[in-house]
């Protein structure tokens, strides 16, 4: 019988420091997001989210010293979460011209529909009134939109690289965000009913093919 293999045993049962250190931050990050969907920024407290992480109030300290630190490294990591899962999906996405622009307009719609874009929208009404925060969250919001309109105009295909392709996905863009917060945050309910989104679908496939 073969003798075992002390070492390899020994290093499946450790963990680096480092290991250990981005397992903890990642648990931290994590619950935050968690937290923040579920009870907002104001009850995202340093406490509510070590609990979630199961992680000491000394760790936290540790990767994050203050509370602003926390939530705006978790919005990082949601912008990273978002913008692999846009890039993702859109390489899946086939077909003739027409067929690529309403594909690129449901993948915008589920993107901007998802908990993750709920997240973003509950921050960014906190950092109105909290300009440390606005401050940390301006640049990650600049490259969640580089990001996601440079994969738009390469699933557009030739049609992204038409003049006035880029001011029109904005425009497109800024429609299906706004339609996206109506349905999250309308208490009278009217936007969960009848067919919001194939109504303007439609519309800014005629507005895209424009240019």
């Amino acid at each position: 019988m073969a003798a075992p293999d002390r070492t390899r045993s020994a290093a499946s049962r450790r963990r680096t420091q480092s290991e250990r250190s981005s397992e903890t931050r990642r648990r931290l990050l994590e619950a935050t997001v968690d937290s923040l969907i579920e009870v907002g920024y104001a009850g995202t407290t340093t406490r509510r989210v070590t609990e979630l992480a199961g992680v000491s109030q000394g760790a936290q300290t540790h990767h994050f010293p203050h509370r602003v630190d926390l939530v705006a490294s978790a919005f990082e990591h949601l912008a990273e979460q978002r913008i692999a899962r846009y890039s993702e999906r859109a390489r899946e996405l086939g077909g003739d011209r027409a067929a690529r622009l309403r594909a690129l307009l449901d993948l915008l719609w589920e993107d901007f529909s998802s908990p993750l874009f709920t997240v973003a929208a509950k921050l960014w009404v906190a950092a109105a009134d909290d300009p440390e925060l606005r401050a940390r969250l301006v640049p990650v919001e600049r490259r969640i939109y580089r990001a996601t309109a440079s994969v738009a105009r390469e699933v557009a295909g030739e049609l992204g690289e038409e003049e006035g392709f880029d001011r029109l996905l904005a425009v497109a863009m800024n429609t299906v965000a706004g339609l996206a917060l109506v349905r999250e945050f309308d208490p009278s309910g009217r936007a969960e009913r009848g067919e919001q989104w194939a109504y303007h679908r439609e519309a800014l496939e005629r507005m895209l093919s424009a240019p």
